[in-house]
């Protein structure tokens, strides 16, 4: 795969990573609470270490496994399928209408983060790797983001670099609010209060349509490789 569409294909798995809009809300009520750049940064830095650690696994695993992750292989194919059927399971269910009284039922999970928050910094570090793991669609974008770097073939130290690419898009959604808060503390924490406040209330709108938006895109990847599919063909 030409370098330029493996950086492409990376910058849109990467970017769909950091649309999650867990994340970003518990980023904005770090950003709230106290000390809030440490925090906000302690647990961007996990973020990002865990992509790359996930990535770095996945990559490994696969060659040492000899998986074929070239355009047209049977695993790319199959990772393609597969991950689309799911996502778009999961943005169906996102997308379906909620009961009047659901929000009252299940809770304000602003308010459980908020919770998380207040915990001691070690246990707040392990929760970016907890929200990024035990996520489906994080997981079959990983997944999906190990087969580029490794469909490429790459240069080991090209490959290092593709890592730490991805891992620097999918941290950006979580770096841009500590920045603003870095130049403009005052003028953004208006901001924050209001962007927590859109997240909270269109979450399950937001994960669904980026849900359906990536199975769309996987499920076109994956059909496409069919042509190149020996098996098939």
């Amino acid at each position: 795969m030409p370098l330029t569409r493996t950086i492409t294909e990376l910058t849109a798995c990467g970017f769909a990573v950091a649309l999650s809009p867990l994340d970003i809300a518990l980023v904005l009520l770090l950003l709230l609470g106290s000390t809030p750049l440490l925090k906000s940064s302690l647990f961007s830095g996990a973020w990002f270490v865990t992509n790359s650690v996930a990535i770095a696994l996945l990559v490994t695993v696969g060659k040492g496994l000899t998986l074929s992750m070239e355009k047209g292989g049977i695993h790319q194919v199959g990772i393609d399928l597969f991950a689309a059927g799911a996502l778009l399971a999961l943005g169906i269910r996102e997308l379906d209408p909620k009961p009047k009284d659901f929000k009252d039922l299940q809770g304000s999970w602003i308010t459980k983060l908020e919770k998380v928050g207040q915990l001691p910094l070690t246990v707040l570090l392990l929760t970016a790797p907890l929200t990024l793991l035990l996520s489906p669609d994080n997981l079959f974008l990983l997944a999906k983001g190990a087969s580029l770097v490794q469909g490429g073939h790459h240069s080991q130290l090209l490959e290092l670099g593709l890592i730490a690419y991805f891992s620097l898009i999918s941290s950006t959604l979580l770096l841009i609010p500590i920045l603003l808060v870095l130049v403009r503390k005052q003028q953004v924490q208006p901001l924050l209060e209001q962007g927590k406040q859109f997240i909270e209330q269109r979450s399950s709108l937001i994960l669904g349509l980026i849900s359906v938006a990536l199975a769309l895109y996987l499920g076109w990847s994956g059909w496409s490789g069919l042509d190149g599919f020996a098996a098939i063909s």
